[in-house]
């Protein structure tokens, strides 16, 4: 989210005193006014995140979440850039969560994968993410130009790897619809402190079994085409 005013800039490393080491995750919070009045809506836009492959542990991986939720802050928007596992979306789609499966969290990193498949899929519904929803609906229907958003349940493996054709296979059967790193440790971090969270996925690739993967230049490439529309759902979104 670009051209806000009155903004002020920081970097990670003098907020947390770490930085980001992942291409595209510049590390920086920049808070500002979302229009020119003095009454604008005040948001803070954290670019980039930290995530458990960069050898980061759950606290520093969450520093942000927790810095929202010390804060107050009412609403906290996610978003991530994530492989698409149904195979009706299409790449630069942009999926709501309404579900998440954790495979991060530290209990879970200790016992391994049989304990995370029985927890099964976690609700993230709300009214912050029905609300991202009607959003959505109504800038579709007033501009063909503006792709249906997409909704479904978004899976958190630990990476950094690209997952198999046999762990897609995998998630499928789960009822996943789309595979990522991050999002859950924040999702996680905020639930029960007064904020409310949702997060949007940019599917940047759709695995199919007749056609290659992708690699990280193809995520990057395809984040940048969608964020524009990204940026227009959330500033509909905080203006309504």
């Amino acid at each position: 989210m670009e051209g806000l005013t009155d903004s002020v800039n920081y970097s990670f490393l003098d907020v947390f005193g770490v930085a980001p080491s992942v291409q595209g995750h510049s590390g920086s919070l920049t808070i500002g006014r979302l229009g020119d009045s003095s009454t604008s809506k005040l948001v803070a836009v954290f670019r980039g995140r930290f995530h458990l492959y960069e050898g980061h542990d759950w606290s520093t991986v969450t520093l942000p979440a927790q810095l929202i939720a010390e804060w107050g802050i009412p609403q906290l928007l996610l978003t991530n850039a994530a492989g698409g596992l149904n195979k009706t979306f299409h790449v630069g789609d942009l999926m709501v969560l309404t579900g998440y499966r954790d495979h991060l969290s530290p209990e879970l990193q200790k016992t391994g994968l049989i304990p995370a498949l029985e927890k099964g899929v976690q609700d993230c519904n709300n009214k912050l993410v029905e609300k991202i929803l009607l959003t959505g609906q109504k800038l579709a229907g007033e501009d063909k130009d503006f792709r249906s958003l997409q909704k479904g349940t978004y899976c958190a493996l630990t990476g950094p790897n690209y997952e198999t054709m046999a762990e897609i296979e995998m998630l499928r059967r789960l009822k996943g619809d789309a595979v990522g790193m991050s999002t859950v440790p924040e999702l996680l971090t905020v639930k029960g402190t007064g904020t409310e969270a949702a997060a949007v996925s940019v599917v940047t690739n759709v695995w199919r079994e007749d056609e290659p993967m992708g690699g990280h230049e193809e995520v990057l490439e395809a984040s940048k085409q969608a964020s524009l529309r990204l940026d227009r759902l959330f500033r509909a979104l905080l203006s309504s």
